[in-house]
């Protein structure tokens, strides 16, 4: 049977290590322990999709630059470990409510279970050995590593229940950079619970939002309507810029999940003098605003041209001479964080 008709499918990378019992930190600290196999398959799955197959754990979206580094990839390691301590792993569905005594014990081998996941130094190592893996795999089916996109890599860190075991993957595809130079974004959704920890939940609950969005918005942001303070996008931070007061707005970092290029934003606007308020954006000063941005790690900072109001109605922004400034130092600033995974070596 000829296939020369049949499409095209993108393929991408996953990388899964191969828990065959529940890990147990050394109480001697020697760190001589052996670590598990990393298994490396091709997937049609995205990694939204492979973000669903698993049970809702701690995750953390990265990007490599000059394919052979991640960008902050110490920070991606410790946001891990932070949202391990943060999300509550619900119990295992064989259990009923009523059996007390078995559910404590459940919640125990999970704690005890993601202990080493914790430990950032512990974490850095295995998330490394996982990484280099997929990217390696995944370059290697992009010819060779020459003349490919960049990878976004996302990471996920669950536990299993069905295994008792926990799950650290890897997932590695082409990462898509906006093609516009500014963008359209809707003022849609309610601000999420426990924002300040990166759950993988929340792709599950942002996924009715995502779709109402039409094809030509960038991102939805998230609004509390009774005080009409603007939080975040969904997969987003957002930034105003006040004309008056010429400073950058923000929400409370307690507010929000701080992104990684969040916190390169305030880096640069530290080091450019420009002033930063972490308080809520409020629509109800938009026409004070001469501008605004959103920030992530596919977008880096991605002005706002217009937003969509609640009432259906527009919000147009020009050029803005301080966002351009930001969005190139931000640039700069992401180069230098990079830290080297792989070797030119490994992309021959």
């Amino acid at each position: 049977m000829s296939t020369t008709n049949a499409p095209h499918l993108p393929t991408y990378t996953l990388a899964v290590l191969n828990f065959q019992s529940p890990p147990t930190p050394p109480s001697t600290g020697t760190g001589t322990e052996t670590n598990p196999e990393v298994i490396v398959t091709r997937t049609l799955k995205d990694a939204n999709t492979i973000l669903l197959d698993y049970p809702p754990g701690a995750y953390t979206a990265m990007r490599t630059f000059s394919r052979l580094g991640i960008m902050d990839f110490s920070g991606h390691v410790t946001r891990i470990a932070n949202s391990l301590s943060q999300i509550h792993f619900p119990e295992s569905d064989r259990l009923t409510a009523g059996e007390d005594v078995a559910v404590e014990s459940e919640v125990f081998v999970v704690k005890k279970g993601l202990a080493l996941f914790r430990d950032p130094e512990r974490l850095k190592v295995l998330m490394t050995d996982v990484v280099r893996k997929v990217l390696r795999a995944y370059f290697a089916e992009q010819e060779n590593g020459k003349g490919g996109s960049e990878a976004k890599v996302t990471v996920l860190c669950t536990w299993s229940v069905k295994g008792d075991v926990p799950v650290l993957l890897a997932h590695a595809e082409p990462l898509k950079v906006p093609k516009e130079r500014r963008c359209k974004v809707k003022v849609h959704g309610s601000p999420r619970h426990h924002a300040t920890a990166k759950d993988s939940q929340w792709v599950r609950d942002r996924a009715a939002l995502e779709e109402d969005l039409s094809k030509d918005m960038n991102e939805a942001l998230l609004l509390d309507e009774a005080s009409q303070n603007l939080y975040e996008g969904l997969s987003s931070n957002f930034f105003a810029f006040d004309h008056k007061s010429q400073s950058v707005v923000t929400a409370p970092l307690d507010s929000v999940l701080q992104g990684t290029i969040l916190k390169v934003v305030l880096a640069v606007c530290e080091k450019q003098k420009i002033p930063v308020e972490f308080k809520f954006p409020n629509l109800r000063d938009i026409d004070h605003w001469e501008g605004a941005f959103i920030t992530s790690t596919s977008r880096l900072v991605l002005p706002i041209e217009t937003i969509v109001l609640p009432d259906g109605s527009e919000k147009k922004f020009g050029e803005s001479p301080a966002i351009d400034l930001i969005r190139s130092h931000v640039l700069q600033e992401c180069q230098r964080r990079v830290e080297a995974l792989l070797t030119a070596q490994d992309l021959q």
